[in-house]
């Protein structure tokens, strides 16, 4: 079948017009930093009762009040807050984090999420695909923007994650070796400070 010179000059366009409309409207990540600041709203609240501002001294309180209810537990090394998910993702999950502790009070708080049963060997439980589940959870959970790509902060992987909404943003990125995805909660209010 034979397409007329009509047809394909609508066709051309309409291809056109669409790769222009879908280019128009990707916004790149500065520009959406740069609106979601200019907005001038704050969403402060991260997880767990845990909130941008939060001096550190009530996190150590908070964190000890948590843990004797059985929401937060330390590591070995006792220098990291784990939380246990046992029915929130496919497979069981622990998050563990802290806060950056160069500032008195929360603005950054760097973390990974891991499936518990993660072995080499359990091709189902990659960081891959937890990171998909966690960008669908965040999503719902924290409303607004949805996350958009951006290049992998370490380069190991074609791209991660990132959501910002007003001053508060979330990275979701895999580790190099696909066990871990590692999230960071950052208060953009500071970064140009």
């Amino acid at each position: 079948m034979k397409m007329g010179s009509s047809n394909k000059i609508f066709w051309v366009v309409s291809m056109f017009t669409i790769l222009i409309l879908a280019c128009a409207q990707r916004q790149t990540y500065n520009e959406v930093v740069a609106e979601e600041l200019a907005r001038k709203v704050r969403f402060d609240s991260l997880f767990h009762g845990l909130y941008f501002d939060m001096p550190m001294t009530e996190f150590y309180e908070y964190g000890f009040e948590m843990n004797q209810k059985g929401i937060f537990f330390q590591n070995a090394m006792n220098v990291e807050v784990i939380v246990h998910y046992d029915d929130v993702y496919s497979s069981p999950v622990d998050f563990v984090f802290f806060p950056d502790e160069k500032y008195p009070t929360i603005q950054m708080i760097k973390g990974y999420m891991k499936y518990r049963r993660w072995s080499p060997f359990a091709k189902d439980l990659t960081a891959a695909k937890l990171q998909e589940e966690i960008k669908e959870i965040f999503e719902k959970r924290y409303g607004g923007r949805q996350f958009m790509k951006i290049e992998h902060p370490e380069g190991h992987w074609p791209y991660a994650y990132v959501k910002v909404d007003g001053n508060r943003k979330i990275l979701l990125y895999r580790s190099f070796d696909d066990q871990k995805v590692e999230i960071v909660f950052e208060n953009l209010d500071n970064m140009f400070e």
